[in-house]
């Protein structure tokens, strides 16, 4: 029962051991296959924040350069804008890919194809100005393509 007890105890702080005051977590990380002449992908990945943090660079040997894309509607209209760094709060997890963030890889150097791992360098800041940079790796996933899209009054497909 004793030891019971105190294996419980020890698996209710293990949690707790990783949770130092500046670690981010970065998960659920892959980009979409790329088609023949394609040269930007987009990138999806959480990350989680301890300690309030902010993005301040992602990088790839496969791309000249990620762009973090915010997007946001002015007018009726959606507008994309490219951002230099992104407030990563304390607690939180925030998602790229979805809703109005987004990570671009600009210039493909080669296509990008199903199973392949990418690698990745994330560099964040904390308000103390210590760098952090995280190497993750991005799964290379099949995009499903779609054919149909919507005209005015019906949908059209062209296959």
């Amino acid at each position: 029962m004793r030891n019971s007890v105190l294996c419980l105890l020890m698996l209710s702080f293990a949690g707790l051991a990783w949770a130092g005051p500046n670690d981010v977590i970065v998960d659920r990380v892959w980009v979409g296959e790329s088609v023949p002449g394609q040269n930007s992908a987009t990138l999806e990945l959480n990350i989680t924040t301890v300690k309030a943090a902010k993005l301040l660079a992602v990088s790839s040997e496969a791309a000249d350069k990620v762009e973090i894309h915010s997007v946001s509607r002015h007018g009726g209209k959606m507008k994309t804008h490219v951002v230099d760094s992104l407030r990563l709060p304390a607690h939180r997890t925030t998602a790229f890919g979805s809703h109005r963030l987004f990570l671009i890889m600009q210039g493909l150097k080669k296509e990008l194809n199903v199973g392949e791992r990418i690698p990745l360098n994330i560099v964040v800041e904390y308000a103390n100005k210590r760098r952090q940079t995280i190497a993750v790796e991005a799964t290379v996933k099949k995009m499903a393509l779609s054919y149909k899209h919507l005209g005015k009054d019906e949908v059209h497909d062209h296959r």
